[in-house]
């Protein structure tokens, strides 16, 4: 069955219908993927990989639906989580839409998923897709800017700052009238590099936002960048050792900036040195200048002095074996849910001395060792299977960039659209957010109805599609009454319907109207006088290229002779009279439509009532 083939129109009872569902990040946090349908449409929003799994289960429940049938694939921004899996859906599956992410993502998502490609092909359970994979993604891969609108077979697509990440963003879409906002990971706080969230330019009907943090509040940024700070400083003055677990990019330069800022007002601490222990994040160097214009004033501004990713206290390390562990220093490394690699090899080596200490910068998921150490237990499994005592202090301090209540509350204030989807939370988080935004939705008189579905629970939302269609062309020449009817033809390209004349199409479209010219005999035994008379008086304005005159009934044309007629300005009836063994008939002739066609039948069905046929 062809693509086509499966392109139903949307059922009548169902149209008006929208479907909402989560393959994953539903009551959890990792491997989001968000499946959108309306009017026969269907969009994927991100399609990543859950930290805490590893192989074909850590994937979204893409069998859950049939791939073949998504049109479009939107990709927020470049965290495993929310675009790991994307190669796997291109390369591996029947999936044949597009695929859009912005410029600065797709340039890091390279990168990234190279060095993931890389890590997985050495796990017992094998990797998910290969090199020729991502590079398939990677040529089928469409950007996107910041406040543009695409269209894609009848869906629109605009692009958002999110303040998450550098490029990230999140996307509105509109189909039939209907508007729906998936945030992805997204801040309203503006923080060294990157600037807040956007808020889209029409409120929006459904929002899917993200509840990472559910009720929490933010430390304000000032308090945060201090308090880490001092922990940082406490640690190595007591002679240890800080281990800093990070994404490889994202929120890791903004870590490194405020080390940097530190270090630069701090005589005393450059002799003690920083170590950034992800190849990656130095490759990824290039992209962060590249992209300068894609950040924040006070980036740019420090720009026109020097390169501010450009770190004089850091030092790039490409193994743990180049690290000079003799005394206090400050380590960066991946991953940052301490599930395996250097940040995990480290972790192991330091646990146990309590003059160390491990800074959890990011959002720690459910399941992974981050989470685990936060609870401080008094040992923990090392990756080979022993115990190890945990002696070393643990603080979590985050710079993660997800939205937290204030901020969730205050944008959905301020966009107030009546149906909000959480997504991207644990299931306790998520319902504590449920009931304090109900809460505040009935404390200030908004409807608001909440949604909290968990891995492949669909929410149907229903929304009456809006049709409208721009007059173009003769039809525009002349501005219409209110409520006044206009005649044209209704031409639907993508999303946007045109009303217009016919003679227009080949200037707005790649139509060409055309002509039918259809043509009938009738044989006649009876004089054509009588059919012009009967025709006279059904058609009023009925003329002959000679005048009707007096009508005798029963009387016969001359042999040969022929007469013709102009009938409801549409047919012509051409008579010719009986010759030389050819029986005398009627000819019609009309240019093909609707209400030629009508006067057409009209004429036959007289003729055949004049010579007795019906």
């Amino acid at each position: 069955m062809s693509r086509l083939d499966k392109r139903k129109e949307p059922d009548p009872e169902e149209q008006d219908l929208v479907e909402i569902m989560p393959l994953g990040a539903g009551q959890e946090v990792g491997r989001s993927c968000v499946i959108v349908k309306y009017m026969g449409k269907t969009i994927m929003m991100d399609c990543g990989i859950h930290p805490g799994f590893s192989g074909e289960a850590s994937l979204p429940f893409l069998d859950t639906i049939d791939l073949d049938t998504v049109d479009v694939m939107l990709v927020t921004h470049f965290h495993l989580d929310h675009c790991a899996a994307v190669p796997y859906v291109v390369g591996r599956t029947n999936f044949k839409g597009r695929v859009f992410m912005t410029h600065p993502t797709k340039a890091i998502v390279g990168t990234l998923l190279k060095d993931f490609v890389k890590v997985s092909g050495g796990r017992t359970d094998g990797a998910l897709y290969t090199e020729k994979d991502l590079e398939k993604t990677l040529d089928l891969t469409e950007v996107i800017d910041f406040h543009q609108t695409i269209e894609v077979d009848g869906i629109q697509v605009t692009a958002y700052r999110a303040g998450h990440v550098l490029g990230a963003c999140m996307f509105e879409i509109e189909i039939a009238g209907m508007r729906l906002l998936y945030t992805g990971d997204y801040s309203r706080v503006p923080d060294r590099h990157l600037s807040a969230a956007d808020t889209p330019d029409n409120p929006p009907h459904i929002v899917i936002v993200e509840s990472t943090y559910g009720v929490s509040k933010h430390l304000p940024r000032d308090q945060r960048e201090q308090r880490f700070v001092e922990k940082v400083r406490g640690i190595l003055t007591r002679g240890g050792r800080v281990l800093l677990p990070v994404v490889a990019l994202g929120r890791a330069q903004e870590v490194l900036l405020i080390l940097e800022e530190c270090w630069n007002n701090s005589p005393e601490l450059q002799n003690v040195p920083i170590y950034q222990a992800s190849g990656l994040a130095r490759r990824a160097i290039s992209v962060y200048q590249t992209y300068i214009e894609m950040m924040n004033d006070d980036i740019k501004a420090a720009f026109q002095a020097s390169n501010p990713f450009m770190f004089k206290h850091v030092t790039h390390l490409k193994s743990s074996q180049h690290l000079d562990d003799i005394g206090p220093c400050v380590v960066m490394a991946t991953p940052s849910m301490l599930q395996s690699g250097l940040s995990r090899e480290l972790f192991e080596a330091w646990c146990e001395d309590p003059r160390n200490g491990i800074i959890i910068a990011d959002f720690a998921v459910a399941g992974t060792l981050a989470r685990e150490v936060l609870d401080e237990p008094k040992e923990i499994m090392s990756h080979s299977g022993h115990k190890l005592a945990l002696r070393c202090s643990v603080d979590a301090i985050s710079f993660s960039a997800h939205a937290d209540f204030p901020q969730t509350s205050d944008f959905l204030d301020e966009v107030n659209p009546p149906h909000v989807v959480l997504v991207h939370g644990e299931a306790g988080e998520m319902m504590r957010l449920k009931r304090a935004l109900e809460q505040r939705a009935k404390a200030t008189d908004r409807i608001r109805n909440l949604y909290t579905p968990k891995v492949t629970q669909p929410v149907h939302i229903r929304h009456q599609p809006r049709h409208v269609a721009k007059v173009v062309g003769r039809l525009a020449e002349k501005r219409a009454a209110t409520e006044q009817a206009l005649q044209g033809l209704l031409v639907r390209h993508g999303a946007q319907d045109s009303l217009m004349h016919p003679s227009d199409l080949p200037f707005f479209t790649k139509l060409h109207p055309g002509r039918v010219l259809q043509r009938q005999l009738l044989a006649l035994h009876k004089p054509f006088s009588e059919v012009r008379l009967a025709l006279e008086v059904m058609f009023e304005g009925t003329k002959g290229d000679t005048d009707l005159g007096q009508v005798t009934p029963g009387a016969m044309q001359e042999p040969g002779a022929s007469q013709s007629l102009r009938v409801g300005d549409a047919v012509n009836v051409s008579y010719k009279a009986e010759e030389c063994g050819e029986l005398a008939h009627v000819v019609l002739e009309w240019e093909g439509g609707s209400t030629s066609d009508m006067v057409a039948d009209a004429v036959i069905a007289i003729i055949l009532q004049v010579h007795g046929g019906i």
